[in-house]
């Protein structure tokens, strides 16, 4: 008996640990800072593929411009309030940074980007971004990032009024 105790124990001292290490692992303790400041980049090329419905489901397009561009930056726009529409109507771009400023973009790159079904844009130089970062380490850190980024940005944003 005693040494079935033990084990259970240990087992669910293993449980906890894991956990614990999941949660960290995924982002739901780290810190998110939101500043305004300048960019650390003057343009940038975007490979990206545009969808419609919930932020949540962006994972997956992260997922495959993260195949496309291996090692690249990747980066995600969402354009609506999920609190103000309803999920299936918002709409976000997910993709990787091909280039920045003046850099040329890889055209091997670029012609399996297009192939794959991602379209490319470049967004014009900006002297002031309102920044934050969070990272996407695993299938449920997009559900973080909803549930943290989000709050903190509407903060910042009302609170300053930019």
């Amino acid at each position: 008996m005693p040494d079935c105790f033990c084990l259970c124990a240990v087992l669910l001292g293993l449980l906890i640990l894991t956990l614990a290490g999941c949660i960290f692992y995924s982002g739901l303790l780290a810190d998110i800072t939101v500043k305004t400041c300048c960019p650390t980049f003057n343009k940038l090329t975007f490979a990206y593929k545009f969808k419609e419905g919930a932020y949540k489901d962006s994972g997956e397009l992260l997922k495959e411009a993260r195949c496309i561009g291996l090692g690249l930056p990747c980066l995600g726009v969402f354009y609506e309030d999920p609190k103000k529409i309803s999920a299936p109507l918002c709409r976000y771009a997910v993709g990787c940074i091909l280039s920045e400023g003046e850099n040329k973009v890889d055209e091997e790159l670029l012609k399996q980007c297009k192939s794959s079904g991602f379209s490319v844009f470049s967004f014009p130089q900006v002297t002031h971004v309102i920044s934050t970062s969070f990272r996407h380490t695993a299938l449920f850190s997009t559900y973080f990032r909803v549930r943290r980024v989000y709050p903190q940005l509407e903060r910042y944003i009302k609170v300053r009024r930019v």
